[in-house]
């Protein structure tokens, strides 16, 4: 499926945050992954605190307070993972966290929350990752560039049951990505114009473009009339995983 966020109704739910609803958690296949995109204004605070929901938030512009207006800095092309679980007996399964505006622009930040049969590991902790701290990388042909933001296998160190690495990925004018097949996916545009494919459909795609194909779905690039960068975001049931491994043949 195909969204941007210029055709959804933003929806203000408390002083100076604008929600948008890019993906309900019952559009997605098998469930529980929704996609929601927040604008902060001056004043602007927003809380998450769904109990058995793992999140992964991307910052793709501005400059937000992470807990509140005292909290730590997190920057443009910021990432943060913030498990499912609690130290704490009375929690409830709940890992409340806050996101409040800081500086002078807006704030804008692409939120994903999956919900998850259990919580993680008591001592998950929640890790932030910057575009430009991380090293960059090209493909074999060297022409599209990617950075991880979060590898696969730091996901499920931190304690991930859904989240699968969090990519930066960018294509030069007149490049297209083969279509293939992967776990379930959201591709978040970032910069640039081109044209999608997902679910066996095309899409114009541009900043504020969101596909979603579920596993095993053919996707991909088909054109990119500008340079285009955006955000790759994959999700597997790693309890699963890990049990596959273990398997004796």
């Amino acid at each position: 499926m195909h969204m941007n966020i210029n055709d959804v109704t933003g929806k203000e739910i408390s002083l100076g945050v604008i929600e948008r609803v890019l993906l309900k958690a019952n559009q997605s296949k098998p469930g529980g992954l929704s996609v929601k995109h927040y604008v902060l204004t001056k004043g602007g605070q927003v809380v998450f605190e769904e109990p058995l929901t793992e999140y992964q938030h991307y910052v793709i512009q501005g400059c937000a307070t992470q807990g509140g207006p005292s909290g730590d800095l997190l920057h443009q092309d910021s990432a943060l993972f913030v498990p499912c679980n609690s130290p704490w007996p009375d929690s409830k399964n709940v890992h409340r966290h806050i996101f409040g505006h800081a500086g002078e622009g807006e704030v804008r930040i692409l939120t994903l929350a999956y919900k998850v049969p259990r919580p993680a590991f008591r001592w998950a902790k929640s890790r932030s990752s910057n575009l430009y701290k991380v090293p960059q990388y090209h493909s074999s042909r060297r022409i599209v560039g990617y950075t991880q933001l979060f590898t696969e296998e730091q996901h499920a160190v931190m304690g991930a049951l859904r989240m699968h690495g969090v990519d930066i990925q960018t294509n030069p004018t007149g490049v297209s990505l083969p279509d293939h097949r992967n776990p379930e996916e959201i591709m978040y545009i970032l910069r640039g114009k081109g044209v999608g494919l997902a679910e066996g459909k095309t899409h114009d795609i541009r900043p504020g473009s969101l596909l979603y194909t579920p596993e095993g779905e053919i996707h991909g690039i088909r054109k990119t009339e500008e340079t285009l960068q955006y955000v790759v975001i994959e999700f597997i049931e790693h309890d699963k995983m890990w049990a596959e491994r273990g398997v004796k043949v």
